[in-house]
């Protein structure tokens, strides 16, 4: 029998692999295309973005999703994630996306501060709709990376 805190911890990796498997495979396919609209008129905060995705899709991605289904997998897994969403937050591309990374910050540090799995649990059903859309946002934003390849 799957518990519900099984099905919610697969949920999450799920989704947040997700986010990240779209930007590998963003990035993937951008490289070698050369960019048919480039005018160098990017800014700064959304070069910086990109980057950030880049360089953690590289070195990092073995930190998409959390090693286990428990309350110190899921602290581990926070504590590794949440300087790099700090930082993809302080570049954030726009206003939306911001307020999204800020979002993903406020969920891995209530993971990582979390003293119990079933406090979590009661935590991703209250904020599921809110993930969703949020993973949708997210992503949208990664796919814009697409034009630095």
């Amino acid at each position: 029998m799957i518990t519900r805190s099984r099905l919610l911890g697969g949920a999450t990796r799920f989704g947040l692999a997700g986010i990240v498997a779209a930007g590998i495979m963003v990035f993937s396919f951008g490289v070698g295309v050369p960019s048919s609209g480039a005018s160098g008129s990017y800014s700064a905060s959304e070069a910086s973005f990109c980057k950030s995705l880049v360089t953690w899709a590289e070195t990092n991605a073995k930190y998409a999703a959390p090693a286990g289904t428990g309350l110190t997998a899921y602290k581990t897994w926070a504590k590794k994630l949440l300087p790099f969403y700090e930082q993809l937050a302080a570049t954030a591309p726009n206003a939306q996306t911001k307020v999204v990374l800020d979002d993903v910050v406020t969920v891995l540090k209530d993971y990582y501060s979390s003293s119990s799995l079933k406090k979590l649990e009661a935590y991703e059903l209250a904020n599921h709709a809110k993930f969703e859309a949020d993973t949708k946002s997210l992503a949208n934003s990664i796919k814009g990376c697409a034009k630095y390849m």
